[in-house]
């Protein structure tokens, strides 16, 4: 016998009604017997989770004027006029020192790969990512801003490229949400742009299998997760803090579905 795993209904149903006329809905493998109850769940289940939060302090990165004057790159005098000019014009260092002729991109690059720990991209080719690798949606790229390159399956590592400052959050994100670990790559601003436009231009929508979408609040973000269950009949959730958002994938045989809803601030 399959019990509603709503606790305020526990309407039951036979079980080979369950299997063989497909009754009700599986949600992370419990049994529902309706959308609305779904619905009703997801809610209180979005109500209750809050943000992950870390009671160890990050180590703070070393500055990127010390990292390249280290790496030889700028002097220290081209140093301090690149950041008297900088509290004028607001620019990132990096940025003003390209615009003062005093380092060219890939110093720069060089740079700000050292202060995050990852390596990085000189070149990139956009013909790489037009078939959307890793299988996300452009416009979930876009609203992570990291931009999958490569796979590898047998490791279950997804090869991002990304801009600095490095955005662990996105990268914390995209863990949770899809099971990979992605390994970051620093490229420059303008490789960034070309790939995050290329990114799934060679997939039509009939090839899609992800559905990305932006929503006001968690009244309709539990009724989307409910629609979506009962679009598949059997699916899974999986939700992920990124910034100020609260980011949930749901996943089922035919198709993904992932929501963005705004975290209320408190």
């Amino acid at each position: 016998m399959a019990r509603c795993s709503h606790n305020d209904c526990r309407r039951w149903r036979p079980d080979i009604l369950v299997r063989y006329a497909r009754l009700g809905l599986r949600v992370d493998g419990t049994w529902f017997c309706s959308p609305q109850c779904v619905e009703f769940t997801a809610k209180r289940r979005l109500l209750g989770v809050r943000p992950p939060s870390s009671s160890v302090p990050p180590i703070p990165e070393l500055r990127l004027g010390v990292l390249l004057l280290h790496q030889g790159a700028i002097t220290s005098m081209q140093l301090a006029k690149a950041l008297s000019a900088q509290r004028l014009t607001g620019r990132p260092l990096g940025a003003q020192l390209q615009d003062m002729k005093m380092a060219d991109a890939e110093a720069v690059l060089r740079g700000l790969s050292a202060q995050a720990g990852v390596s990085y991209l000189m070149a990139v080719d956009p013909a790489c990512v037009r078939s959307a690798p890793g299988g996300l949606s452009a416009d979930e790229v876009r609203a992570l801003g990291v931009v999958p390159i490569q796979v590898d399956e047998t490791n279950r590592l997804l090869v991002v490229a990304c801009q600095a400052p490095l955005p662990r959050a996105a990268l914390s994100a995209l863990r949770q949400l899809t099971g990979w670990t992605p390994e970051p790559l620093l490229v420059s601003d303008v490789d960034w742009q070309l790939l995050i436009r290329a990114y799934g231009s060679a997939v039509t929508r009939r090839q899609q299998r992800v559905v990305f979408e932006r929503v006001r609040d968690i009244d309709e973000l539990a009724a989307r997760i409910a629609a979506a269950a009962a679009n598949d009949r059997t699916v899974t959730i999986t939700e992920a803090h990124y910034g100020q958002s609260t980011w949930v994938r749901v996943e089922g045989q035919g198709a993904i579905s992932t929501m963005l809803m705004p975290r209320a601030r408190v």
